[in-house]
């Protein structure tokens, strides 16, 4: 009985000290906090996978794959502002500012006051240009880090986006404040206050500068710029005399008290400081060719301007001998001046060194042309060819000189290369034709010269040389008179009293056998300088054969035969007494 109530007595014991365990070790609690703390753990490390994930495809600018794991990361941690600003950041850069500012905003929520976030915040606002938010956010930025250079700047930038040129003035106070003076600053609101007009406001900052920096020439150059939109004329010309003091060989400051000058009607004054300025190696020479272009139109029509532009152009040549641009320049003067010889000349000698100047070939082929100059032509021509072989206008060159020296074969060949090449340009392809038609027609080649001339009447019918010659190239053949008697006739209504087209009208009725009306149009181009070709004055002793009275026919050969370039029957007419055709 005893053994068993000290059994009892034990196990009422033992049970007494589990129940003590049990209450001291709470099994259910410390389930749950290890759960949870596993399931953090687990998150924890999802979001950084899909962190560097995310970090690696911007990396290698796969921003799709980038944007799907930062957006889950904001679903795992949306506390987390890290995401939501690399999301902003793509965002922009692509160019989609509504969203980029939707996730910069809650990155900025989540952490107030993060420079960081705040700055790109300033950066989408100004780049979607809400310029009058971007502007808040700076200023809430220069607050957080007032000594940030860069943040002011972008802040004026900001105002003057929206013409708040005040405001940005103020801005670059409040920053010349924290670092004192500063040139750079000072220019800044020189030009803001040029923008508000206000002429004194830009002065004075250019004043305050000179104070510091009392030899610097640039902003003397700029305050006497002000002076004279202020009208203070005589303050600009206290600052020019003070930058010459400085700099005496200052060429832009003599250019600009040449202007002073002449504005004030004192031009030998102006004129010598004009000259100062060609002198001065500091004045970039394109500004004097400028100068010297302006005298172009006037160089015929004052005596006095044509000695200033040979003085001036004489003091480039000694101080840029071997300058291309103003040789050219030189040459157009010379040009302008009828001086055509001593042009070219000086076109030549910048074609010695550059041989890819296509207008001044040009140049040189029409003044070789003006002066009948064939050989030089085709010297010209053919070695500019070598050099723009695909340019017209020196085959068409080459083809007339070559058509001159009755090399026909060579100018067709030339001629029929070279309109080829030609676009938009209906006057030269009509040239082309006309060189082709009096080609063929050398050659006898009727058909084809017949060809050509209908080409360039097609172009232009009322061309009277293509009228003329194409009406006395029949004539002469005895071909198609009719037509020939109509386009002579049109030139003749086009251009009157001109002794050649008299002449061809006259020869057409020749060949059509009107012998009283042909003396009557011939005797028209005798008065009209026609005395002077021995062609028309041989033409009218044949149609005074052709009437019967050969005496004066023949007394009309032989003035023919003394004028000399009559046709090849002229000797026999006068010896023989009789007409040959």
């Amino acid at each position: 009985m005893r053994y068993f109530f000290v059994i009892i007595l034990i196990s009422a014991f033992n049970l007494c000290a589990f129940a003590q365990w049990k209450s001291y070790y709470p099994e259910g609690s410390i389930n749950v906090k290890e759960t949870k703390k596993a399931q953090q753990n687990k998150k924890n490390k999802l979001f950084e996978q899909h962190f560097f994930k995310a970090l690696k495809g911007k990396s290698i600018e796969d921003y799709e794959k980038a944007i799907l794991d930062f957006d889950k990361c904001t679903e795992i941690n949306p506390k987390s502002p890290q995401p939501f600003y690399e999301l902003a950041m793509i965002y922009a850069e692509k160019g989609r500012y509504e969203i980029a500012t939707e996730k910069i905003n809650e990155a900025v929520k989540i952490e107030p006051n993060n420079k960081w976030y705040e700055l790109l915040l300033a950066e989408i606002l100004f780049a979607k240009q809400d310029f009058s938010n971007a502007a808040k956010q700076y200023k809430k930025l220069i607050k957080m880090d007032p000594l940030n250079e860069e943040l002011y700047f972008n802040l004026s930038e900001a105002y003057l986006y929206t013409n708040q040129f005040k405001k940005a003035i103020r801005v670059y106070d409040d920053l010349q404040k924290k670092k004192g003076f500063d040139k750079m600053l000072c220019i800044q609101k020189h030009k803001l206050y040029r923008e508000l007009n206000d002429i004194n406001g830009a002065i004075n900052e250019l004043l305050s500068i000179l104070i510091v920096f009392p030899e610097d020439i640039e902003v003397m150059e700029m305050l006497s710029e002000l002076y004279i939109l202020n009208d203070e004329q005589e303050m600009a010309f206290k600052v020019f005399k003070s930058i010459l003091d400085i700099d005496p060989k200052n060429g832009r400051i003599h250019l600009t008290l040449a202007d002073y000058y002449r504005s004030k009607g004192e031009k030998e004054n102006s004129y010598k400081e004009l000259k100062l300025a060609f002198m001065s190696t500091k004045l970039n020479v394109d500004i004097k060719l400028r100068i010297l272009f302006s005298y172009y139109q006037l160089i015929p029509l004052s005596e006095e301007m044509q000695d200033q532009a040979y003085e001036l152009i004489d003091i480039l040549i000694e101080k840029y001998p071997e300058n291309p641009k103003v040789r050219v320049v030189y040459a157009d003067i010379l040009y302008s001046d009828n001086k055509h010889q001593k042009a070219k000349s000086q076109y030549l000698f910048v074609l010695e060194k550059e041989k890819n100047k296509r207008e001044l070939w040009t140049q040189v082929l029409f003044i070789q042309a003006e002066e009948n100059d064939f050989e030089g032509i085709l010297r010209t021509s053919e070695e500019a060819l070598e050099y723009f072989p695909l340019e017209p206008l020196f085959y068409y060159f080459k083809g007339i000189s070559k058509k001159w020296f009755k090399n026909y074969d060579d100018a067709i060949t030339s001629l029929l290369t070279g309109v080829e090449f030609v676009f938009d340009n209906e006057a030269l392809i009509l040239e082309f034709y006309i060189s082709l038609a009096e080609s063929y027609n050398a050659k006898k080649t009727y058909k084809l010269s017949d060809q050509y001339y209908e080409k360039a009447l097609e172009i232009d019918s009322n061309n009277v040389l293509v009228l003329n010659n194409y009406s006395y190239f029949l004539s002469v053949r005895k071909t198609n008179l009719e037509k020939a008697l109509q386009m002579s006739f049109r030139c003749n209504e086009i251009v009157k009293d001109n002794g050649t087209y008299q002449d061809t009208y006259a020869w057409v009725l020749y060949q059509l056998g009107e012998y009283q009306k042909s003396k009557e149009w011939l005797s028209k181009a005798l008065l009209n300088e026609g005395n002077k070709s021995a062609v028309i004055v041989e033409h009218y002793g044949d149609v005074l054969y052709k009437l019967g009275d050969f005496k004066e026919a023949i007394a009309q050969w032989k003035k023919a035969q003394k004028i000399g370039g009559a046709g090849k029957f002229i000797d026999r007419k006068v010896r023989e007494g009789v007409l040959y055709e």
